[in-house]
């Protein structure tokens, strides 16, 4: 069972890459793993998570909409004033966090959502014209760049101020090399009162969705750190990079799917919904047996307390694969409110059952939240699913008797 020609081509593409950028990426995890030990990782998997929420919020949804503008018409008028949100939010988020925080490498980490502004405006104009040869390039050279770093300058003893500024200078570099690819492909830069106010109010409902989200994927790490300690934090974080990395065939896809749902708004994609559901089905089957070896040869003994929730997390792949497909169709078609709702839902699940099973059971607690919080999002997107797909059967029935 294939994809169809352009999308298959353009996942293919993508997919390439993107395992070759994520095999970089899983080597640099495994050299920050080991050699920071896991107390010292805990803490650079809060600084990071800490800055990922930075950037979903700064994003303001406008990548998904310059995403869709694009792919479906060819509209690049809101790429300038999409660049200014960004760029303004930014410098609000690192103003908080220098004010708020002493952790030095957060403060230094921050400073990277000025680059990864103009990155996420280039590259959503790579995405939406479906240039995932050029994404794909940006992201195997990123991630090569950022393990190059990594060896000449990480090893035993390395602060994590010291990665905060590697992983600073990566951003400034990617973001360089996102304009070198991306600068022939906009045909004009233009922005006005109107079309601020205009890329506000339309990014708006998807800022709020993105907001929701990056909580749901990084509240868990910041409850283990809190409720925890930086060993604990470090074991779950490393458990959740291995589902990270077994997500990327899906992600491929997913990246290219999004525009071709905006662009073929009337098209099911079913073929690719029974791939993608099969695959993740194998995944995580693959990742529930082979729990013990995966954390053992890739980050060593220890890490060996992360197995038991490895094995757990596997399952998520399944509804997360579902959810993600939802998502995307509500998305091209400019439904938000269903994923608004859902999401909602299922990070209000999430942080209640966190607080409840992760002193009773630790990171295993957490685990088992993920996975209820993901299967509740699961069931409401099918819910408004169907009710959609109910209310479009009932009108077009009324249509044809009148």
């Amino acid at each position: 069972m294939m994809l169809n020609t352009h999308l298959g081509t353009n996942s293919l593409l993508w997919l390439s890459a993107r395992l070759g950028s994520q095999a970089v990426l899983a080597l640099f995890t495994i050299l920050i793993a080991r050699q920071l030990g896991s107390a010292a990782f805990g803490e650079y998997a809060f600084v990071v998570a800490i800055v990922f929420i930075g950037n979903m919020v700064t994003t303001f949804g406008t990548d998904m909409v310059l995403i869709r503008d694009i792919a479906a018409r060819q509209d690049y008028s809101r790429l300038a004033p999409s660049l200014i949100i960004q760029l303004s939010l930014s410098a609000v988020f690192i103003a908080v966090t220098f004010f708020s925080t002493t952790l030095v490498a957060l403060k230094i980490y921050s400073l990277s959502l000025i680059p990864l502004a103009f990155f996420t405006v280039f590259t959503s104009v790579l995405r939406g014209q479906q240039r995932m040869d050029l994404y794909a390039i940006l992201g195997l050279t990123t991630a090569v760049l950022q393990l190059f770093f990594g060896i000449l300058f990480i090893q035993r003893g390395t602060s994590i101020v010291t990665v905060a500024i590697l992983l600073l200078i990566v951003q400034v570099a990617a973001a360089f090399i996102a304009w070198t690819l991306c600068r022939r492909q906009i045909p004009h830069w233009t922005t006005s009162r109107d079309l601020f106010i205009s890329a506000l109010k339309v990014s708006a409902p998807i800022a709020v969705l993105g907001i929701l989200t990056i909580l749901y994927q990084k509240i868990s790490i910041l409850m283990v750190t809190f409720s925890l300690d930086a060993n604990s934090t470090g074991w779950f974080s490393v458990a959740l990079r291995v589902i990270e990395f077994a997500k990327i065939g899906h992600l491929a896809v997913f990246t290219a799917l999004y525009p071709a749902m905006a662009k073929e708004q009337n098209k099911g994609f079913a073929k690719e919904w029974i791939v993608l559901l099969f695959a993740a089905c194998a995944l995580s089957a693959f990742l529930f047996l082979f729990a013990s070896p995966i954390i053992f040869i890739l980050f060593g003994t220890d890490y060996i307390a992360a197995v038991s929730l490895l094995r757990l997390l596997a399952w998520v792949l399944i509804p997360f694969t579902f959810n993600t497909l939802l998502v995307l169709s509500f998305l091209a078609i400019g439904h938000e409110r269903p994923v608004l709702y859902a999401s909602s839902i299922g990070l209000f699940i999430l942080v209640a059952l966190n607080m409840w099973w992760i002193p009773l059971t630790g990171i295993v607690g957490a685990g088992w939240s993920l996975l209820a919080a993901e299967s509740a999002q699961t069931v409401v997107l099918i819910f408004y699913r169907n009710r959609a797909s109910i209310t479009n059967r009932v009108s077009r029935e009324f249509s044809q008797s009148t």
